[in-house]
């Protein structure tokens, strides 16, 4: 499983050198604040589509796992009607007597 980790705020990105006040540096910072608003979205639309995945899947999941549990009650309830004779059941022995016990180390 991939960790999650906690990412907290999302700060904004900072320039190194402040620019001098004009009217190029306003257009260049709001070209930066404009393109980091439509990354946002598509982040956030992308989340909203592995979420509506996420929940289908979990859907799914609930309906297999609810048919193999009822099959699962099935299967018990027929098994405890019908008794196998103890004929149908095969013996196994076992000879100890073949087998050492020993310690491996590592």
């Amino acid at each position: 499983m991939r960790k999650v980790r906690n990412q907290g705020i999302i700060r904004p990105k900072i320039s190194t050198m402040p620019r001098n006040q004009s009217e190029a540096s306003n257009q260049l910072e709001l070209y930066k604040l404009i393109t980091e608003k439509q990354r946002i979205k598509q982040e956030l639309a992308f989340i909203e589509q592995r979420t509506v995945l996420l929940k289908q899947r979990l859907s799914t999941l609930q309906v297999q796992i609810d048919t193999t549990e009822k099959n699962i009650k099935h299967l018990r309830s027929s098994e405890s009607e019908v008794q196998v004779p103890p004929v149908a059941r095969p013996k196994i022995f076992f000879e100890t007597q073949n087998y050492q016990a020993f310690d491996i180390e590592y």
